[in-house]
């Protein structure tokens, strides 16, 4: 089989269009405002990724090459760094079942970050890889934050792979 870039293209969006409405279904049932704050920006990431995978269609099927495409630093990979060396807590959860939502979108952004990578791997023109490289970055920030999320949520003692605290005499 070869491999068809247009088609890839039509996955990735199909991809995003999907976690784009998943993230803002599981925001309007979320009751806690952090948790709905943050389903609130991961949508919208995705909604920028779609916008970026379709400019790369159109330029394919129009000019048969891809584009260079500069993707900023997400508010969310803005975040996860200072969240990081602040060790702040995100505000407990409530609601919906917002574990399993949080379970089903960590599990979304494990599956994007693999597809980006194959892609990048499988992919021969620079820009393309140097796009996909860029959204296997920004689908990690995702899925750290969701992941911090779920560990605070579960009371595990680590947040971000920091623990937060310990019982043991130091």
């Amino acid at each position: 089989m070869t491999y068809d870039p247009v088609k890839a293209l039509e996955l990735a969006i199909s991809s995003e269009k999907t976690g784009l409405k998943t993230y803002l279904d599981f925001g309007y049932k979320t009751k806690d405002e952090s948790g709905k704050n943050m389903f609130i920006r991961l949508a919208s990431d995705e909604f920028e990724h779609m916008t970026i995978l379709e400019k790369q269609r159109a330029s394919l099927q129009e000019k048969e090459c891809w584009i260079t495409v500069k993707l900023e630093k997400s508010d969310i990979e803005k975040l996860v760094p200072e969240i990081k060396s602040k060790q702040s807590k995100i505000k407990g959860s409530e609601g919906l079942d917002q574990m399993s939502a949080l379970r089903t979108a960590l599990d979304m952004e494990d599956r994007a970050i693999k597809f980006y990578r194959e892609q990048a791997n499988l992919s021969t023109d620079s820009n393309a890889k140097e796009m996909y490289e860029r959204l296997v970055k920004m689908e990690k920030a995702h899925y750290e934050l969701i992941q911090a999320e779920i560990d605070y949520i579960e009371k595990t003692g680590f947040w971000f792979n920091l623990r937060e605290f310990s019982l043991e005499l130091e």
